[in-house]
């Protein structure tokens, strides 16, 4: 069972017959290809038959920035979201290149966002869950817990991509169940001698490599895969809409749906009505 440790967020809220649900992932504001204009006009211009708006994570790219410069370079786009409800529920689902906002108080910028690990609404009859999709690397990583770990400090890595290696395994080398779980992702039994620390720590090296590429430059195939096995496994008779691989698409016979990204173009996203998921472009 590899998506044991994921964290539950809020459930069973109903959308009205009228209402529309928008979902948005990976924005990535911060960054110089991420399509902030566009996104802008975007919130301006939701519909009046808009009644939630889903940020399914890594609206806001914290990795290798200072997440307080960041989100002060975006503090326009924070007040438009604000200023969206009541007329719009938004809800904030966490990714990995945000993860770290979970971790900051209330006074910035005098609110706090509701950020949560999953959400889940109910439309038409059907149940649908949004997780950003960093969940899905479990397999590679070996628990969510350890992939939380190295999104988390690269939020706090400056340019530095060593250091946050270096952390990450101080960190992680702490605690014994995680390092048992790392024994086990290298071959080694927690019955037997210890593993060597520096094949340990090349492997930290490697992963933290690894989650730096763009997505385009990595194999994220595997995680649709993923998705659907996440989907017979723990949200049975659901629809799973996820980011994360900035590849979108709808599988309505899967139930399964990616919002892609606004890095670059084209900037995509999803819509949720009574007929049921449909990709759309802006």
């Amino acid at each position: 069972m590899f998506f044991g440790s994921i964290k539950k967020g809020i459930v069973g809220k109903t959308m009205t017959k009228t209402g529309k649900c928008v979902v948005v992932s990976d924005v990535h504001l911060g960054t110089a290809d991420s399509n902030k204009e566009k996104f802008a006009d975007f919130i301006d211009n939701l519909g009046d038959d808009v009644e939630h708006l889903v940020l399914l994570g890594d609206i806001f790219d914290l990795w290798r920035r200072d997440p307080v410069g960041v989100l002060l370079e975006n503090v326009d786009i924070v007040q438009k979201l604000l200023n969206l409800e009541p007329r719009v529920n938004v809800f904030f689902v966490i990714g990995n290149h945000d993860f770290h906002l979970i971790k900051f108080p209330e006074s910035y910028f005098g609110v706090k966002f509701d950020l949560k690990y999953d959400l889940s609404l109910e439309y038409g009859g059907t149940t649908y869950r949004f997780i950003h999709g960093h969940q899905l690397e479990n397999k590679r990583f070996g628990t969510l817990e350890m992939y939380e770990t190295f999104a988390d400090m690269m939020c706090m890595a400056g340019d530095d991509v060593g250091w946050a290696a270096d952390a990450i395994w101080e960190k992680i080398g702490g605690g014994v169940s995680i390092l048992d779980k790392i024994r086990n992702v290298l071959g080694f039994s927690s019955r037997s001698s210890k593993p060597n620390p520096k094949a340990t720590l090349s492997w930290v090296k490697g992963k933290t490599d690894e989650i730096s590429l763009e997505p385009e430059k990595r194999d994220l195939k595997k995680l649709e895969e993923y998705a659907v096995e996440l989907l017979n496994e723990r949200y049975k008779g659901e629809f799973l809409i996820y980011g994360h691989t900035h590849e979108p698409f709808v599988k309505m016979e899967e139930r399964i749906a990616n919002t892609g990204s606004w890095v670059k173009s084209p900037a995509t996203y999803l819509e949720i009505d009574a007929e049921g998921v449909t990709r759309k472009s802006y």
